[in-house]
């Protein structure tokens, strides 16, 4: 859980760093990695608002090639709690509860780093590389595999 303790904070603006375990958003660990949060709350009697901006290491797998690497990503998203009524189309705002006062960032930190993955996943050393786009048997001009050459003269030999 990441939660901010409200009561030792004034009326303002408030600005600081958090250091989330994976565990502590419910992320995968062996997925994510130096997990930091940029965190502004903008205090006021009835509402407090959250920017955060997110930056970790994300261990994925590339689509070209399927080796693991490391990337960082980076996110950044803003959110408010307010004690009045909320309405079903406010994704973005949350209750801010009376006792104990306190702003829960699990959901929207979490969310954050989420969609701050890459889509297209591929590994730096890939970037490059040729995709093949021609599949089955040679070109014309171009020799067969004698792979499979042996393979025909094996089958012709049973047929006889």
């Amino acid at each position: 859980m990441l939660r901010v303790d409200l009561t030792a904070l004034d009326d303002g603006l408030h600005e600081m760093e958090l250091t989330p375990s994976p565990a502590d958003l419910d992320l995968d660990p062996e997925v994510f990695a130096d997990i930091a949060v940029a965190l502004s709350l903008d205090v006021a009697e009835r509402r407090v608002r959250a920017t955060f901006a997110t930056q970790a290491t994300a261990t994925l797998e590339c689509d070209r090639t399927l080796v693991e690497y490391q990337q960082p990503i980076h996110g950044s998203h803003e959110v408010l709690f307010t004690d009045r009524p909320i309405g079903e189309d406010d994704e973005d705002i949350y209750p801010l509860p009376d006792h104990p006062p306190e702003v829960d960032l699990t959901e929207p930190v979490r969310d954050t780093i989420l969609l701050s993955l890459p889509l297209r996943r591929v590994a730096p050393e890939a970037e490059g590389a040729e995709i093949p786009t021609r599949f089955g048997g040679p070109a014309e001009g171009e020799p067969a595999d004698d792979r499979w050459e042996a393979l025909r003269r094996l089958r012709d030999a049973d047929s006889d």
